[in-house]
């Protein structure tokens, strides 16, 4: 397997442009992202994201939902079989993104990423092919190749060695074990090596999805239009997810309200529950009683209001053993999630008129019969004249 050589493009007035752009777009991620409360689920959900539409490109079906679940119960086998080639990419991704700041882009790291693909606890999943031995010790001397070329300092931007790097994966890999999940990864993982702003909350896919079968054109064709085409993606995709941030702020504080001006006296316990959405957006209402520490028809009473508030969906459609989500929320990043349906105004309680109260001695009254008309009072009588006194009549 002979090792092509490391093209050295000239960056074009264009193509310096494009740069310009891409890292100024990563500068305001890398701030949305700090200033972030919630920075790691933002994270934990954008790998979800890139896992669902990393497999859409390899023509893998899966959804968001599904995924999601199996995420949060931590148990990849309850999958259903659509979301299983999405649920074995988000191991994947997690594979090949610890400590890729720390550690070069090894063989031993692709294999470990392509057994997680295929599913397979195999050390190297045959990424080196049927035959190892020479073609293995080829393929791990290119690696290393590599991980020089995008580590040399100077010369090349950062952003034109990861695009040159990401293209020349497919060239080195054997056939029949190319994969572009494995090379989408390894290309998230050479954004962490070289410490790029914005790399944790960054993910390619989504662009490379949405631009159909220009994405694979452009890969495997000449290098300086895949560069324009690369550096603009990862522009594109670096102002998405510091919009998606934006949003995620928007509704947490919009809830927090929300929680605080509807639910009363249960106020600390709807705030208790909406950071654990925040982080975990699932649950149901038996994690829910653990979370407030309350009965399980309050933890019901607490989930059904704020239902009612449009904050949490119920997702399964069952009686029993229900799942809610946050559902404002997980929109944020499901690509295929409609618009949230509109919720009608609650109508006015119309009161009923207040009971009048009747003492004790106007019951007794009542029961004694009607009541008789009091007599009229007397008129008074006329005042009289004084008699007249004896010196009156002398006179």
């Amino acid at each position: 397997m002979a090792s092509p050589p490391i093209p050295a493009p000239s960056v074009t007035a264009d193509l310096s442009e494009l740069l310009d752009q891409a890292r100024l777009a990563l500068w305001r991620l890398e701030g949305a992202f700090s200033a972030h409360s919630d920075a790691s689920a933002f994270e934990a959900m954008q790998l979800l994201r890139e896992a669902v539409l990393s497999c859409r490109i390899e023509s893998e079906s899966g959804g968001f939902a599904a995924v999601l679940a199996a995420a949060v119960d931590g148990d990849d086998d309850e999958a259903g079989a659509d979301a299983i080639a999405p649920v074995r990419c988000r191991k994947a991704l997690e594979r090949g993104l610890a400590k890729a700041g720390e550690e070069p882009l090894t063989l031993d790291r692709l294999a470990a990423v392509q057994a997680a693909l295929a599913g397979d606890s195999a050390r190297n999943g045959g990424l080196a092919g049927p035959s190892e031995g020479e073609r293995e010790k080829k393929l791990a001397e290119a690696l290393v190749e590599l991980d020089e070329f995008l580590m040399a300092k100077g010369g090349l931007p950062d952003l034109v060695r990861i695009g040159i790097a990401q293209a020349r994966l497919p060239q080195l890999l054997p056939a029949g074990s190319e994969d572009g999940r494995l090379e989408r990864i390894a290309g998230l993982a050479m954004f962490r090596r070289l410490g790029i702003p914005g790399a944790s909350a960054l993910a390619m896919s989504p662009y490379f999805q949405s631009s159909g079968s220009e994405y694979q054109t452009q890969l495997r064709g000449p290098t300086a239009p895949w560069l324009d085409f690369f550096v603009k993606a990862v522009a594109e995709s670096a102002t998405e997810a510091a919009g998606m941030i934006r949003n995620c702020a928007t509704l947490a504080r919009e809830h927090r309200e929300a929680i605080s001006a509807g639910l009363g006296h249960a106020v600390g316990r709807g705030l208790r529950v909406f950071g654990r959405l925040t982080t975990e957006p699932v649950a149901t209402v038996s994690e829910i009683q653990a979370i407030t520490g309350t009965s399980y028809v309050a933890a019901n009473q607490l989930v059904a209001r704020l239902v009612d508030m449009g904050i949490l969906d119920e997702v399964t459609g069952y009686r029993r053993n229900r799942r809610f989500q946050y559902g404002p929320y997980v929109r944020v990043f499901d690509p295929d999630a409609a618009p949230a349906p509109e919720r009608p105004k609650p109508r006015p309680v119309s009161r009923p008129p207040r009971r009048r109260t009747v003492s004790k001695p106007q019951r007794r009254r009542a029961a004694s019969g009607p009541r008789q008309p009091s007599p009229a009072p007397p008129s008074p009588k006329p005042k009289r004249r004084p008699s007249p006194s004896f010196s009156d009549h002398l006179l």
